[in-house]
């Protein structure tokens, strides 16, 4: 095994592995959203301890270019900064709020759009439409539960996406769709059993509903999505 103290004039191995996963990036070998190799697979490459892998990339964590999911591994971020015309989902807006956010996936199915969503999205109603149904957590106590409808014709593929990893916007944008524009649309309803349950409510509680749509850059909508919110637990802000 190498010595981690680098001699006179050599690069110190935690740079160099530094150096080896920016050049990944950068040169395309591991893209937006996929995982680069693992502390073990980098510790023999290099010839070197998991640690001194583990130190190097904390770094690239704390500069934003890695997300470390616990159990999963470290993956590629992809490059989304926020300005006028990027927008920014549940976990972006939590994030930006100084929150810690979270999401588990309750269910997820496939359907015909329909005459209704055949003509939000301009589809085919016999076209099909990925759901997606998410508890969206902050700081670990439930805020909201939100149902998303996907046209799988922009997104082929999509139902592959760990969105435990990565949030649908950070998706869409990966596979060149970036949301420019939402719609959004508020109400009030009663909550039912099973939702209260999921939102830690009592049936019947009032909840403020938002419905949303989600559109390119070519103003295609690519998204519904349809949430029931807690009005107890704080906020936090959307960009539209």
């Amino acid at each position: 095994m190498r010595d981690d103290i680098p001699q006179a004039n050599e690069e110190p191995v935690y740079l160099a592995i530094r150096r080896k996963i920016c050049e990944g990036i950068e040169r395309g070998v591991y893209p937006a959203g996929s995982a680069i190799p693992s502390e073990n697979q980098l510790a023999r490459e290099f010839g070197t301890t998991r640690r001194m892998v583990r130190n190097a990339v904390d770094a690239l964590v704390e500069q934003g270019a890695i997300r470390r999911v616990m159990g999963k591994g470290a993956f590629v971020v992809p490059d989304m900064r926020m300005d006028d015309s990027v927008l920014g989902g549940f976990r972006e807006a939590v994030r930006m709020s100084d929150g810690v956010p979270s999401v588990r996936v309750v269910g997820t199915s496939h359907r015909s759009a329909g005459p209704y969503y055949a003509k939000i999205f301009r589809i085919d109603p016999h076209d099909t439409l990925y759901a997606i149904r998410r508890l969206n957590s902050v700081d670990d106590a439930p805020v909201s539960l939100e149902s998303t409808l996907i046209p799988v014709k922009f997104f082929e593929g999509i139902e592959d996406v760990d969105i435990s990893v990565f949030s649908l916007y950070e998706t869409y944008e990966m596979r060149g769709r970036k949301v420019v524009l939402a719609q959004e649309k508020i109400d009030v309803e009663a909550v039912g059993t099973r939702d209260a349950g999921l939102l830690g409510m009592r049936p019947g509680s009032l909840a403020l509903v938002l419905e949303s749509l989600s559109f390119d850059a070519s103003g295609q909508v690519i998204e519904y999505a349809r949430s029931l919110n807690r009005g107890d637990r704080g906020g936090y802000t959307y960009q539209y």
